[in-house]
């Protein structure tokens, strides 16, 4: 059976993450007690300590989804901690957007190590384990596939279309194995097939919101620059016979209106 991997994902976290632990420190003002000041000060040295470590390129997938497992319980047991503490809105928040990160690595972790580790040289078993990963990564794109930079995402998809183009080869030697092989490598390339379809889509919604982002504040920076309203407009009405007899009407109006004056009398 030919080798299909998705090597090479960044393991450089969002730099959102490590904002999020730096904001939870900022935060440590808010909480009343010093125990829980230094609750937040170990959660943020073991995020800090973890992270490290599943950025350590000489670690499996696998064992970096075990390093994302035990750092999601970590900001689990502070959400419950903090839930029901008024001061601690803000902590809560940074925690939640943590545990969102967590919980998106984890998943795509967990499917990389299926798909990459784990074979037994046992030809069915080892296609059946990596058939769920790319299950279990389509499923990860479709769902979390903003947490993840696109660096991530487009070796995401250059996998996902490597594995397309390696099992295209091999369909006949699957169908040759049998009805189940084939059913299992049709699985393979469906579920490829969405992952590169889910990725493209949302690069391209990144690409389009950035874009916008773009014309929008370049309009703003014309507009800033341009001169005032009033300026643009003065000298419109120089020489307007009309335009002056509009104004001294307009005076004589509002002189009617000051005590001891009257209203002119309609014609």
């Amino acid at each position: 059976m030919n080798n299909i991997q998705i090597e090479g994902v960044d393991s450089s976290l969002s730099r959102a993450v490590l904002e999020d632990i730096y904001s939870l420190k900022k935060h440590l003002d808010d909480i009343l007690t010093s125990s829980d000041k230094t609750l937040i000060e170990n959660l943020t040295q073991e995020a800090e300590l973890l992270l490290g470590q599943a950025k350590d390129d000489s670690k499996t997938y696998h064992e970096r989804y075990v390093v994302f497992s035990r750092l999601t319980e970590s900001f689990f047991d502070a959400w419950r901690h903090y839930k029901d503490t008024p001061q601690a809105i803000e902590l809560i928040k940074d925690i939640d957007h943590l545990s969102n990160y967590s919980i998106a690595y984890s998943y795509l972790l967990f499917s990389l190590s299926l798909i990459n580790e784990g074979r037994i040289g046992e030809y069915r078993a080892d296609l059946e384990r990596m058939v769920s990963g790319f299950l279990r990564l389509s499923e990860v794109v479709d769902v979390f596939a903003d947490f993840f930079s696109i660096s991530e995402l487009k070796q995401i998809y250059d996998g996902a279309k490597d594995a397309i183009s390696v099992s295209a080869r091999d369909v006949i030697e699957y169908f040759e194995n049998g009805s189940e092989l084939s059913k299992l490598v049709t699985q393979l390339r469906a579920y490829s097939s969405l992952i590169v379809l889910k990725v493209e889509e949302h690069i391209k919604n990144v690409e389009s919101t950035l874009e916008e982002d773009t014309q929008l504040k370049s309009k703003l920076e014309i507009d800033s620059s341009s001169r005032p309203w009033w300026e643009q407009i003065a000298g419109t009405f120089d020489d307007d016979s009309v335009y002056d007899e509009a104004m001294q009407l307009g005076c004589e109006y509002r002189s009617s209106l000051r005590p001891g004056s009257t209203l002119p009398s309609d014609v």
